[in-house]
């Protein structure tokens, strides 16, 4: 049985790390300094590779063409923005106390969801996750579930662990498919009184001790809260997923995948520690009462079939259900070929597009998520006009180049951020230099994936619910 040691999935900006004030202290000035150097240089980028220090001599229409065109420099200003802001109000690498072990009534619900095409997978991730909750938290205090399209060969771990089988004839009333279809089939047969809480995994996640216990404090501090009538209902939880622990299959989609790290701390973190879910939530590590979900379900037919996660989010908003940020780690793997990566992409590019145009969420409620789906569509012309600049270069207004310069250090930082989280330099100081420089270098690489999975999706938009491939021939190593 496969054994997750919390001390090692520690990061590169770990507190358990952090012996003394003076160093805490030190980390904060280096943290903030990181930030300051990265606006310092994207400032100065602009300014040195504007018309100021290389003035052209087109013709005057070709220079009002191109600086018009550059304008697509600006699309990803906000977005940057957004995620610098979240950095600096909440520094990334200040984490709570691990919480101790708290007496609780509760149940609970570990949920993993799979089409049960990967049995091995299944099997190694159920027996990873017995022992970590085995010594976590008491036997009455947590379930492990499997939600499968097909019948699974899983132990039950003396009644600890329970496999749900949807039934091939059941049909949501409203239609709803895929795996939200397998989610609301399972809000119904599931043990889980409404007192209990469910933690929805996709089928290759993995945790740690220390998460089990941040869920714990998580779920009681939310029965308190609402006993005191802090909150209407219990508020949803999410916390960070992490690529690239264990064996990586695909270098490029896992350094690739930093900026979804980097996206987890920075605009989804903003939104949770605002008690909001404006553009969506993840479908894996979402902590929720049971209650809750089963009032709200995931029964809204096929338009949230895709990316059933932010259209059950939204929902939930618009029905009074807050959001909060657990500080805690679950471990993935990222896509294993850059075509399932841009797949990938492509599926939750159209999903969240259904999201933002469907009239059974309130516009309210939507248009955060409407305004950065076309931000979205857009972003493919910043890069084309980044290449195009190349090719026929013109002298670019100062205020201009230094607006795109601070969005691309931005855009970098977000990179680095999640890459800071992912890799340690107990694994060696030459192989995290080495893996930070490549980080960096493909940036550009990585931008023309994610541009091309949003012109894949603009000119043929999804219509299932594509699953990567998530298991290999290696077996996933944790310690």
């Amino acid at each position: 049985m496969l054994k997750v040691k919390s001390m090692q999935l520690g990061s590169f900006f770990d507190t358990q790390k952090i012996t003394s004030a003076v160093n805490f202290r030190w980390l904060h000035i280096s943290y903030y300094s990181l930030l300051l150097v990265s606006t310092a240089i994207g400032i100065l980028y602009g300014f040195i590779f504007s018309e100021i220090n290389f003035p052209s001599d087109r013709p005057e229409w070709i220079e009002s063409l191109f600086n018009t065109l550059k304008l697509f420099w600006l699309i990803p200003f906000p977005y940057a923005i957004l995620n610098f802001f979240s950095y600096v109000r909440y520094p990334v690498f200040v984490r709570p106390r691990q919480p101790s072990i708290r007496s609780m009534s509760q149940v609970l619900y570990f949920r993993y969801v799979t089409r049960g095409q990967n049995p091995r997978l299944v099997a190694d991730v159920i027996a990873d996750s017995y022992g970590v909750l085995q010594d976590s938290l008491p036997y009455g205090n947590w379930k492990l579930e499997i939600v499968s399209d097909n019948p699974l060969p899983i132990d039950d771990y003396d009644g600890q662990v329970e496999v749900i089988v949807v039934p091939e004839d059941y049909h949501p009333a409203k239609g709803t498919k895929y795996k939200a279809r397998a989610l609301q089939y399972a809000t119904m047969a599931s043990q889980a009184r409404d007192e209990d809480w469910i933690i929805h995994l996709d089928e290759e996640t993995r945790f740690d001790n220390d998460t089990v216990r941040r869920i714990q404090n998580f779920v009681i501090d939310e029965y308190l809260a609402v006993r005191r009538g802090l909150h209407a209902m219990p508020r949803i939880g999410q916390g960070v997923i992490i690529y690239g622990r264990g064996r990586i299959v695909n270098w490029l989609t896992t350094l690739a995948d930093s900026i979804r790290v980097g996206d987890d701390y920075g605009r989804f973190r903003l939104q949770y520690e605002m008690g909001k879910a404006n553009m969506g939530i993840h479908g894996s590590f979402i902590v929720i009462n049971s209650g809750v979900e089963s009032k709200i379900g995931f029964d809204h037919g096929p338009a949230a079939s895709i990316t059933e996660d932010a259209f059950f989010a939204l929902i939930a908003q618009s029905q009074g259900v807050e959001f909060a940020f657990i500080n805690a780690f679950m471990y993935e793997k990222s896509p294993f070929t850059v075509r399932d990566f841009i797949k990938q992409r492509h599926r939750w590019f159209g999903g969240l597009w259904a999201c933002a145009l469907s009239k059974d969420i309130p516009f309210k409620h939507r248009r955060v998520l409407a305004t950065f789906m076309v931000m979205w569509s857009v972003s493919w012309l910043c890069i084309a006009m980044v290449f195009l600049n190349m090719v026929v270069p013109t002298g670019t207004p100062a205020w201009l180049a230094i607006i795109g310069g601070v969005s691309f250090l931005y855009y970098v930082t977000l990179y680095v951020i999640g890459f800071t989280r992912t890799f340690s330099m107990a694994d060696g100081r030459a192989r995290f230099v080495g893996l930070l420089m490549l980080q960096v270098i493909l940036i550009p690489v990585f931008s023309m994936m994610e541009s091309v999975s949003v012109l894949y999706g603009l000119i043929n938009p999804p219509k299932d619910f594509y699953v990567v491939k998530k298991e290999s021939e290696s077996v996933f190593v944790t310690s």
